[in-house]
């Protein structure tokens, strides 16, 4: 991703840069570091009108990152959904958010552990199920399930380990 704006380690950062433009009256590069930050333009226009006091919160700042980082991989299906699921993470959780907003954290990583994981834990498919679908017996799939996703974002993001 292009930085114009430099790359931000905290909220408080972007907001004391969107601060910065507000103060010169510079509109249009208030929305476009809004826009490099996956901020929508409607929050940057209530920033600007003083609905409300600051450019972002953490989870809007966090989902806004994983949203510019799911779109510069080009995320479908699956990964998409993890994605989703990462952000859903955040809601009420302000330090996942600021984690997740963090510049040496990068969804890509857990997307590839997920990924990882789902291909070291292969699971034969029932006999009634291959039937259906038309596919050979005794087929595996990889697959990684939503608390092993939890687990992985959390020791990524957080530094935590669980089991």
């Amino acid at each position: 991703m292009v930085h114009k704006f430099g790359v931000f380690n905290t909220v408080e950062e972007l907001n004391l840069a969107a601060a910065a433009q507000k103060a010169e009256g510079d509109t249009e590069a208030l929305y476009a570091l809004a826009a490099e930050n996956g901020i929508d333009r409607d929050e940057a226009e209530f920033y600007l009108e003083g609905t409300v006091e600051e450019l972002t919160t953490p989870i809007m700042a966090a989902i806004g990152k994983l949203d510019l980082e799911a779109a510069e991989l080009g995320l479908k299906s699956q990964l998409l959904d993890w994605k989703c699921y990462i952000a859903s993470m955040c809601a009420g959780d302000d330090e996942m958010c600021r984690a997740v907003f963090r510049p040496d954290k990068e969804l890509v990583s857990v997307l590839a552990e997920g990924i990882r994981y789902a291909s070291q834990n292969r699971t034969v498919l029932p006999d009634k199920i291959t039937e259906l679908a038309g596919i050979p017996k005794n087929s595996a799939i990889g697959m990684t399930g939503r608390d092993e996703l939890r687990r992985i974002a959390e020791e990524y993001y957080l530094g935590v380990k669980r089991k």
